[in-house]
């Protein structure tokens, strides 16, 4: 399959793209209000000496929409034909406003699925919001439609904000989205997740609100005339790695067989009580596409639920990816050595490492690591960001897909892992 890039203008060598698109699909890497060489530029920041004139994530976030807009064009989509938006944010008392500046770029009766997290720092000082999107072109046979809601009620933005900020779900070019959903109702948190003064530990949180989740979005599935067995993707975020023992058990009951790929991140989450968001992509029982598990013995085999890739088409959804052998932590080969710390790169080393191991589930599903179309970086320590990019810059040269780049300040689910990617490929042929 052809992927056609739109790459900055101004970037330099090495610089991945804002977007790839293939096949009905358009990804787009995290944008921020930065210019690649200058930094943020002027119209993306408050007047000086204005300090209380104006939004500084409004200004940000105009410029971004609007650098989108462009690209999109330029790839045969647009903003309004965006399937799913994960909005980052290093300020909390920015989202209100983060979410209204929505009403200006998409329809409010048809703003695409989202998910809002909060994370500690953006790799580019004084920016406070990033963007990814996954928009369907303006020509993709199976259009972009709103899933009609029947089985749950509205979004709690309704009653906060006075319409509804994000769809619940949407469907388009042979799959579904649903929206990033914690323990919430239209009026907020649910009572159940809000502590109780004399009952602090009435319950377990984690088990509670993943078992919430997932009947929540069974029902938004059902709505969308699929079911947890079409689910290709999840991407999972908890408040605490800790409580994934427990959130994995919960998840096995609802997919006993051939789960879906899937990221796991630790993550601040915007609504107070919370501790889990999920998000997940169906594939369309009334569209073109199949599931497939993809497996291969020359790459590790995760302890979870979870397979290696899921296969749908000809996109190539992979499970977290990160140095470890799951057998002793970080695999041997991804350290440096005792005796001699400082003599090779351990950031370089588990890159170099999770790298090969793409290129095996890859070469598995009958693609290549050079036909990647999405990628997300999470970062212990953004000083490790440079090195960690020099075998993919290395490895695919102008090839590499449009990347978002994150940090978190929790450990990963195999601690001493310094970065995690979340990885989309396509098939070819």
């Amino acid at each position: 399959m052809k992927i056609e890039y739109q790459q900055h203008p101004d970037g330099p060598p090495g610089t991945p793209p804002i977007a790839a698109r293939a096949g009905d699909l358009v990804f787009t890497g995290g944008q921020m209000a930065v210019h690649p060489t200058l930094g943020i530029p002027a119209e993306a920041k408050l007047l000086p000496n204005y300090y209380w004139h104006g939004s500084s994530v409004h200004r940000q976030l105009s410029y971004v929409y609007a650098n989108l807009d462009t690209t999109l064009r330029q790839l045969g989509a647009s903003l309004p034909r965006c399937l799913k938006i994960n909005s980052y944010h290093t300020d909390p008392s920015e989202v209100d406003m983060a979410l209204r500046v929505r009403k200006e770029w998409f329809d409010a009766a048809a703003a695409p699925p989202s998910s809002l997290l909060i994370i500690p720092e953006l790799p580019v000082h004084g920016a406070t919001v990033s963007l990814d999107m996954t928009v369907l072109a303006s020509d993709a046979e199976l259009d972009r439609d709103l899933v009609p809601i029947k089985s749950v009620q509205a979004i709690g933005q309704v009653a906060a904000i006075g319409w509804s900020v994000y769809s619940q779900a949407v469907r388009g070019g042979g799959f579904v989205f649903t929206r990033g959903t914690t323990s919430t109702g239209p009026r907020g948190p649910i009572d159940e997740i809000v502590p109780h003064p004399e009952l602090p530990y009435r319950h377990n949180p984690v088990r509670f609100q993943t078992r919430y989740v997932l009947e929540y979005l069974g029902k938004l599935l059902d709505d969308a005339v699929c079911s947890f067995d079409d689910v290709v993707r999840a991407e999972i975020y908890l408040e605490r790695m800790s409580d994934f023992a427990v959130f994995d058990e919960v998840w096995r009951e609802h997919f006993p067989v051939d789960p879906p790929a899937r990221f796991i991140v630790q993550s601040r989450l915007a609504v107070p009580h919370t501790v889990v968001e999920i998000e997940l992509v169906a594939i369309d029982p009334g569209g073109p596409y199949r599931k497939e598990i993809i497996s291969t013995d020359d790459a590790p085999t995760p302890l979870g639920a979870e397979p290696q890739a899921v296969r749908a088409g000809p996109y190539l959804f992979l499970s977290t990816q990160m140095a470890t052998d799951y057998r002793s932590g970080v695999a041997v080969e991804a350290r440096p050595d005792p005796d001699f710390p400082f003599h090779t790169s351990g950031i370089g080393l588990q890159s170099r490492y999770i790298l090969r191991n793409v290129e095996a589930i890859c070469r598995a599903a009958g693609t290549n690591v050079r036909n990647l179309v999405k990628r997300r970086a999470v970062y212990a320590d953004y000083n490790d960001l440079q090195e960690a990019e020099e075998p993919w810059r290395a490895k695919l040269g102008d090839r590499l897909p449009p990347t978002t780049n994150l940090r978190t300040d929790g450990p990963a689910l195999v601690p001493g892992c310094r970065v995690l990617y979340d990885l989309t490929a396509v098939i070819e042929g």
